[in-house]
């Protein structure tokens, strides 16, 4: 049972693209595992920033209730008295839960390491 030179050959030659594939899918699923990894340092760094400027997470709903407000306001200022419709009634609303938020942070600020 001898094989012959050419079946040889073909054997090698399919031999050695097998390997070169197998070779390029493992360094494709190497590249694919830092991917996770760097999400979860951007997720760190994140919680990291958010740690040294605590005064965001007062800002920020503060400011998403002023712009729902303002956009809310706009609707329904066609149904409301002129006395209760307006930019002071947004803004006086907006600075109250700015103001509550605050206060709750007061509390909570001791308890955040």
């Amino acid at each position: 049972m001898s094989v012959s030179t050419d079946e040889s050959i073909a054997r090698r030659e399919l031999l050695s693209r097998d390997i070169a594939r197998q070779r390029s899918e493992l360094a494709e699923a190497y590249r694919n595992l830092e991917t996770p990894i760097r999400y979860a340092e951007y997720g760190i760094k994140g919680f990291g920033f958010l740690r040294a400027n605590p005064w965001i997470v007062m800002a920020v709903p503060t400011a998403l209730k002023l712009v729902f407000s303002a956009i809310g306001g706009k609707k329904k200022s066609s149904n409301l008295p002129p006395a209760q419709s307006g930019r002071r009634n947004i803004v006086s609303r907006a600075v109250s839960g700015g103001w509550q938020l605050y206060q709750l942070y007061r509390r909570v600020r001791s308890l955040i390491p």
